[in-house]
Order: structure tokens, then C-alpha cells, then sequence
């Protein structure tokens, strides 16, 4: 199977997809240029992941839920930290409101980009909400 079915199978984006077939957290081998991932692996990682994230989202509000489902994937090209953004989810911009409550419970993180602005990138745990939430 290819990343892109193996990515709707999953509910997860292609990157999640190859991230676990580079990681070996799914069975799969690298053909031309291509992943063909294993099936039956493929089963089993979405099993292991909807065991452990039973609820995810016990006792975070629905505001935060809704930015979290609304980030999106950064692909900067013409910033001095585009290593460090490549592939991470972006808050949206929501003027001058603060991030401090997400902050607090480990949902996202400052990464300070071009002209002073700063982008709102989610760590890890609440990019595991956001996958458990396509579910």
C-alpha cells in the first residue's frame, strides 16, 4: 500500500506515514523512490493508537480542540528558521490573543520566525490529539 491510502486508512497526514515507515513504527520498504508499507502492520500501529488515546482530549475546552483541529502544516520557504518549522503544525493567528492556557498543558510551543512575529507550533502531544481527533 502507498503512503497516501495508507494516510486515509490511518486518519494521519502522508508525512505521519513516512515518519512511521523511517522510524520502522510500521512494516514497510522503500521501492524507487516509494514506500510500499505492509498491510497488516499498518492494522496493528492503528490499533496500538486508538488503545492509547482512549481520550485524548479529557479536560482540554472546546476552543482549544478547535485550534488544534484548524492548525496547519508549515512549509516556510523564505524564513531564517524554516529547518526548525518544516513539517510542524501552525496555530492559526488569533490577533492578540495569548496561548498561555495551551502553553500551560504542554500543547504548544513559541518558535520566534521573521520581523519579530512569533508562530504557535503544537508539540507533540497535541498533534496526538489532532490525529485521534481526524479519527
Amino acid at each position: 500500500m502507498n503512503t497516501t491510502t495508507a494516510a486515509a486508512q490511518a486518519r494521519v497526514t502522508v508525512a505521519t506515514i513516512r515518519t512511521w515507515c523511517r522510524k520502522g513504527v510500521v512494516t514497510a520498504t522503500k521501492r524507487a523512490g516509494r514506500w510500499d508499507i505492509d498491510t497488516a502492520s499498518l492494522a496493528r500501529r492503528i490499533e496500538i493508537g486508538a488503545r492509547r488515546m482512549n481520550n485524548p482530549a479529557h479536560g482540554i475546552d472546546e476552543e482549544t480542540l478547535r485550534d488544534i483541529r484548524l492548525a496547519r502544516l508549515a512549509r516556510p520557504h523564505h524564513c531564517h528558521q524554516a529547518p526548525a518549522l518544516e513539517g510542524r503544525y501552525l496555530l492559526p493567528s488569533r490577533g492578540g490573543v495569548s496561548y498561555g492556557p495551551m502553553e500551560e498543558a504542554g500543547l504548544v510551543e513559541r518558535i520566534t520566525v521573521r520581523r519579530g512575529r512569533i508562530q504557535y507550533v503544537l508539540t507533540d502531544k497535541a498533534v496526538a490529539i489532532r490525529t485521534q481527533l481526524a479519527a
